[in-house]
């Protein structure tokens, strides 16, 4: 582990983090398997959490699939369709659906997202809905014609980039740069469903702030919630994770996922480090500054001292509270003349000497 590195980069990272607000956004997906009911009670109980987005899926299913097409590993243990065809078509919702969707999180005080999969749903979305950002999944980075399209608009673009290459990041940075400088921003992602935690590796993120000075976050496909919070706390401005109701349901992407009471503690956490994070100057709130009186010591008189009397270091000993002369300040005090009759086992303070 290169420390320095890590030194270096998650310092520059947390500099801009004050006042900073994570963007948390809930990740349903196909988590609803297909159902309208569901996807709705699921917006319900997601913004209850305080997360900024719920984020769903679109696209047709025989324009994002060949007949040569097949499912990963995971999806095939997770659904037992018969193709990756068919176990699309088994969890989609009707564009006409979508309506619904915007409009209960509209209700509800959340963004809506919904990351399209095919060209055709990309502009469905873009007539229907002012969404904030277009969100490239990470199998996405090279559509071309949806990348084309994207490069001409002026949205915000959050990009996924599991399974990408530092080399092959830049590509999909420079496509969608052709024509004007985009407002990226970049998500480290591990493309397996879930991700084991050794092969997360963290620090790539702040690697792809550094190598392309975009702002970053973290796709989170882990079990549980520790690598989102450490992401944030390495300076993710975006956190997606995804949720469902219940992991015991059939899907693809339930086992993955985290239930409504995960993400409740996530969003807590996630909002209790934006508040801990603060700036590299020291700042001391006023109770730190009253502990600060009650816990450091100051110069005390040993025993009585008459007034005119040249104070010496033998007259003086150190002991609370932190009102007073410091004891690093005893040449503030040493060699002064008493003022006043000085109390044995009191504070010296500036007004007794001179």
């Amino acid at each position: 582990m290169n420390l320095e590195f890590i030194s270096e980069h998650l310092v520059n990272s947390l500099k801009v983090m004050k006042n900073r607000h994570v963007y948390i956004i809930a990740e349903v997906g196909p988590n609803h398997n297909g159902s309208l009911e569901r996807a709705l009670e699921m917006i319900d109980k997601i913004a209850a959490t305080g997360v900024d987005c719920v984020k769903f899926q679109m696209t047709d299913p025989y324009m994002l699939y060949s007949d040569d097409s097949f499912k990963a590993n995971y999806q095939k243990q997770n659904d037992k369709a018969k193709g990756a065809r068919e176990m699309s078509l088994s969890y989609q919702l009707k564009r006409e659906d979508h309506i619904a969707l915007y409009n209960r999180c509209k209700e509800r005080g959340v963004d809506y997202e919904c990351t399209a999969f095919d060209m055709e749903s990309l502009l469905f979305l873009d007539q229907h809905f002012d969404m904030k950002h277009y969100k490239i999944a990470s199998g996405e980075i090279f559509s071309m014609d949806m990348i084309d399209y994207m490069s001409e608009q002026h949205k915000h673009i959050i990009l996924s980039t599991g399974m990408a290459t530092y080399d092959e990041i830049e590509l999909a940075v420079n496509l969608l740069n052709r024509n004007f400088k985009k407002d990226i921003t970049i998500l480290h992602c591990i493309s397996n469903y879930p991700a084991k935690y050794e092969e997360v590796n963290l620090l790539n993120m702040l690697e792809i702030k550094k190598r392309f000075g975009y702002e970053v976050g973290f796709s989170d496909h882990t079990i549980g919630n520790e690598c989102a919070i450490a992401a944030v706390a390495m300076g993710a401005s975006i956190i997606e994770k995804h949720v469902t109701l219940d992991k015991s349901l059939p899907g693809p992407d339930h086992k993955a996922s985290i239930d409504i009471a995960e993400l409740a503690s996530l969003v807590s956490s996630i909002r209790h480090i934006e508040q801990a994070i603060g700036v590299p100057e020291r700042e001391f709130s006023e109770a730190q500054r009253e502990i600060s009186r009650v816990a450091r010591k100051s110069i005390i008189s040993k025993h009585s001292i008459k007034k005119g009397d040249v104070i010496t270091k033998d007259d003086i000993c150190f002991k609370r509270p932190g009102t007073g002369f410091l004891p690093i300040e005893t040449d503030k005090v040493i060699g002064k003349t008493a003022l006043c009759d000085i109390e044995a086992d009191r504070v010296i303070k500036a007004e007794f000497i001179g």
